[in-house]
């Protein structure tokens, strides 16, 4: 089996802040963020996994998982309100819900693809000293 990892730059804004709470429950919860959030310069690791295909000799061309990645993540995500401009994302942005949502998307679409290959890690980094971290 072997694996290889591609990676992306993005940039969106987001807000934790819950209106059906109190801004001391909010503030206890998720800190000193102000009901109307801030951004984060993402950075996106998949790793996919497979065989070496015998006729092109690779587990998955490259330009087609950016093509796969720029339609699934960086179209739809970069310098966007995850809170507001993203249709189906979920009510709280938090970094968890995001790695989730771009997992579902990314290995959904490689399976509709047909490729020989899956999604085996997604690391979505928001800050030096903090990430999520998804393996498959």
């Amino acid at each position: 089996m072997i694996r290889l990892s591609r990676s992306i730059h993005f940039n969106a804004g987001r807000s934790l802040w819950r209106p059906d709470w109190s801004a001391e429950k909010n503030r206890a919860v998720y800190g000193e963020e102000s009901p109307h959030g801030y951004g984060h310069n993402y950075d996106l690791e998949v790793a996919v996994e497979g065989e070496i295909d015998p006729e092109s000799s690779m587990v998955v061309n490259l330009t087609d998982l950016d093509r796969i990645l720029k339609e699934e993540v960086d179209g739809p995500l970069d310098h966007r309100n995850l809170n507001r401009d993203v249709p189906g994302f979920p009510p709280r942005a938090t970094a968890e819900n995001l790695a989730v949502w771009i997992w579902e998307r990314v290995s959904s679409r490689i399976a509709k693809e047909g490729w020989r290959c899956r999604l085996a890690h997604l690391r979505l980094r928001l800050t030096p000293d903090f990430a999520v971290e998804i393996e498959g």
